[in-house]
């Protein structure tokens, strides 16, 4: 059977329920959310998990996967069974785990990039890390087992999250050694080859992705123009009483390489420019609802000329600060009929590159709508973004960026003329300070050091970065989130 890969079928929430075994039956399954709704659904058919077991023993496998600087890279498997298993029985040996390399010629983020789970590479044999139960198919940050019938194999991370991924989304494994229950069953080992490949696509969760709702439109029926679009709702909004609080708002532009043949997924996926945002950890120190746009073409190019789709993402913003969006999945509870509220005095936007650029022109076109903006590696014709010069903005380019440095350099005495205090330190920043991401202490007093200098625009360089690197690596800087969430409009 031909695979269907997740560029034509992703769903938020995991993707699809189908799992095969290799030398028996497939389990069918369909693509999660009828009638175009692509939302995020725990549990059925059509979610992660648990599902009704057929019988006794392993039920199926899916990839656990995170959306990094380099693009998605798989962190895990969760092999599935009918009941809970004793940890006791584990060790790092039960299984032999494999992941299949992307396809040859993929990189995250570029245009017209192949698919990257159509490879003809076999599974290369990846160890395990850490291995522990859990009550869900996710990753633990504790790595401790918590009763439940998930039995969670992880593998090692990389501390550099710039990292290109090599990974497809497709894995396997095999149960080399007995397993027992918490009743005291013994599933045996087996030479059964499982594979979370299924007839509509591969099985995967992906962290702090699963919870974004996508394809949505927004909808201008006077100018006949539309655009679609992918939102996350914050777990508060969705709790009882949640539409009665006004949230902050992130505008997250991507840039041209998922534009125009990519995917709403794509969006969130290939790069984590969107998805940073929606992280779980981010979001317990930065709760906001988060949008990006998926465009059809490039918005902007490198003449300064845009499409339509550039004000259509301010009618998009502006149709949400109206406070009457209640467009929330009407097949789940927790969302239907409720209506989004947005603190308009806490609206930002951020980029990279074509994103970049176009926040950058959101922000010059309509100075009062947004509280700050963080632009990473994007230029704008300096006679056009004037306005900027009495907003607040934190600039980060790369020096081996020959576009987006030299041009915002251009700026610098437009925005002066102007009235602005801009804050352009000699100094370059050293980009081995952002990784690991929990050990930024040396890098966040220097970038807090700049931006206490009472400038409302601050534009920092890094060494030895190009303009690829820049989106892999400095929407890592957490002081610079952390700045952009300190903002707001008097």
């Amino acid at each position: 059977m031909t695979e269907l890969s997740r560029r034509d079928f992703v769903t938020v929430g995991a993707v699809f329920a189908g799992v095969t075994a290799m030398g028996s039956s497939a389990q069918q399954a369909h693509a999660a959310g009828d009638h175009g709704f692509m939302a995020a659904s725990s549990g059925g058919p059509d979610g992660p998990g648990p599902h009704k077991p057929e019988k006794p023993g392993l039920q199926g496998i899916c990839a656990l996967c995170e959306v990094t600087g380099g693009g998605e890279k798989v962190y895990g498997i969760a092999v599935e069974y009918d009941v809970a298993i004793d940890p006791a029985s584990l060790t790092p040996d039960t299984y032999a785990t494999a992941v299949f390399p992307a396809a040859r010629g993929f990189f995250a983020g570029m245009p017209q990039e192949p698919d990257k789970n159509d490879t003809t590479a076999g599974p290369k044999p990846r160890p395990v890390a850490a291995i522990y139960t859990n009550t869900d198919p996710a990753l633990r940050p504790d790595r401790k087992s918590v009763p439940g019938r998930y039995v969670i194999t992880e593998f090692a991370h990389d501390p550099d999250l710039s990292l290109p991924t090599t990974d497809s989304d497709r894995v396997t494994v095999t149960q080399d050694r007995s397993v027992r229950t918490t009743g005291g069953a013994v599933y045996a080992a087996s030479r059964t080859v499982w594979t979370n490949a299924g007839p509509h696509g591969n099985r995967v969760v992906i962290r702090g992705v699963d919870a974004w709702e996508q394809n949505h439109w927004w909808w201008d029926d006077t100018r006949s123009a539309w655009l679609e679009y992918s939102i996350y709702l914050p777990k508060s909004f969705l709790a009882e009483g949640g539409e009665n609080r006004a949230y902050p708002l992130v505008l997250a532009v991507t840039h041209s390489g998922t534009s125009p043949d990519g995917t709403c997924a794509q969006t969130l996926t290939e790069q984590c420019i969107a998805s940073i945002w929606s992280m779980p950890e981010e979001q317990d120190r930065h709760e906001c609802v988060v949008v990006t746009p998926r465009y059809e073409r490039t918005t902007m190019n490198d003449y300064w000329e845009h499409t339509s789709d550039v004000e259509n993402t301010y009618r998009l913003v502006e149709s949400l600060l109206s406070n009457t969006w209640n467009y929330g999945n009407p097949n789940l509870a927790d969302r239907r009929d409720k209506v989004l509220k947005i603190d308009p005095k806490r609206v930002y936007c951020t980029g990279w590159s074509m994103g970049a650029m176009t926040s950058l022109w959101l922000m010059a076109k309509h100075p009062r709508t947004f509280a700050a903006g963080l632009i990473i590696a994007g230029q704008q014709r300096p006679g056009d973004v004037a306005p900027l010069a009495s907003q607040k903005v934190l600039i980060i380019t790369g020096s081996e960026d020959d576009k987006a440095t030299p041009w915002n350099e251009k700026c610098i005495p437009v925005w002066e003329k102007a009235g602005g205090r801009v804050v352009r330190p000699e100094e370059l920043l050293d980009p081995a300070l952002i990784f690991p991401v929990d050990n930024q202490r040396k890098l966040t007093d220097q970038v807090n050091g700049y931006l206490a200098q009472d400038g409302n625009i601050t534009f920092l360089t890094f060494d030895g970065v190009d303009h690829m690197g820049s989106a892999r690596k400095f929407f890592y800087i957490r002081a610079a989130r952390d700045w952009l969430f300190r903002q707001s409009k008097a």
